[in-house]
């Protein structure tokens, strides 16, 4: 059970408590194919690729050192923003 600590004080919770430390990741990625048959030996395959497809922020975890007056404070973000490409690839 938790509680909350006395003002100006630090808990008395294990630093390795499971996710905790910081937050959550979800991540979607997407792609699609389709592939044109041209002749018996020949096939053209369009594709289509969109990583992290919702542009869903994923933060840092929080600053840990106690001395530093940005203590606990999230300032940076962990993942790339949406990234998409296409390509076309020939199969003979």
């Amino acid at each position: 059970m938790f509680s909350q600590p006395a003002a100006y004080t630090f808990g008395n919770v294990g630093r390795t408590l499971p996710d905790v430390r910081g937050p959550g990741a979800r991540n979607l990625d997407l792609a699609l194919f389709k592939s044109f048959r041209f002749r018996e030996k020949l096939t053209a395959q369009f594709r289509g690729e969109a990583f992290n497809a919702t542009n869903t922020v994923k933060f840092s975890n929080p600053n840990v050192t106690r001395s530093s007056n940005q203590f606990g404070i999230i300032s940076n973000q962990a993942n790339s923003p949406r990234q998409m490409q296409v390509g076309l690839k020939l199969l003979f």
